[in-house]
């Protein structure tokens, strides 16, 4: 590959005062909440895009402004076969997230399949179903957040969004009780359906909510960790 092909990286070095250690862990968890790619202590990098320069410039000016050092640098990778590791780990965590949100969705249609089939709509199901695809939302409104790759993860973003804009559109017909309609709609997006496992819980909370934060008697359930912020 030909240097004026080669993908351009901005890398972020920066030094802050030990103390108050506050200020390390905002510099981190900042970074973090970007998707950068440690490549040693201190040291970030991200694929270039204006995004990222803006960002990366802003974080710069904080550092400074708490008494630290911070410089940016517009980088080439010499190693090809370095740089494709990197990428491939920028792209499988941003990917992951969206394959979540994507699975959920699946698992939220396959629970309205199966209300659809016993004919159950209470306003409490209602609830519950209105619940976990808010949760999917959230989990989105994350993901996207911590995307800064355009590009490199536009289909996998896209797919979480369709998944979502299904979701949307059959819970409103759920809501008004129109069996028809909502079986032709999962048929439309039959595709995005993951079979609920013999033996699940039957509830709604239990089966969906079960890996995201609820405040029911105690329950406490997370979304994978390292996929929320």
């Amino acid at each position: 590959m030909r240097e004026s092909e080669a993908l351009r990286w901005l890398q972020l070095t920066y030094k802050v005062p030990s103390e108050p250690s506050q200020k390390r862990v905002w510099v981190w968890r900042r970074l973090q909440s970007l998707g950068a790619y440690a490549l040693q202590n201190s040291v970030y990098l991200l694929p270039f895009s204006d995004e990222v320069e803006r960002h990366f410039r802003q974080l710069a000016h904080d550092i400074h402004e708490m008494g630290g050092e911070a410089s940016i640098f517009s980088v080439i990778a010499l190693d090809p076969h370095d740089e494709q590791r990197i990428l491939q780990t920028l792209l499988e965590t941003r990917n992951s997230e969206y394959n979540t949100i994507v699975n959920i969705c699946g698992q939220w249609l396959a629970r309205v399949a199966k209300l659809t089939e016993e004919q159950h709509c209470s306003e409490a199901l209602k609830a519950e179903l209105a619940e976990v695809l808010e949760k999917a939302h959230v989990l989105f409104r994350t993901a996207k957040r911590h995307d800064l790759l355009g590009l490199l993860t536009a289909a996998r973003r896209a797919a979480a969004a369709e998944a979502l804009a299904a979701c949307e559109q059959i819970l409103r017909v759920f809501h008004d009780k129109d069996h028809g309609k909502v079986r032709r709609l999962l048929e439309l997006h039959a595709e995005l359906i993951h079979p609920l496992l013999e033996g699940d819980v039957p509830g709604v909370t239990a089966t969906l909510l079960g890996p995201v934060e609820t405040s029911k008697q105690g329950g406490s359930h997370e979304l994978h960790d390292d996929h929320v912020e």
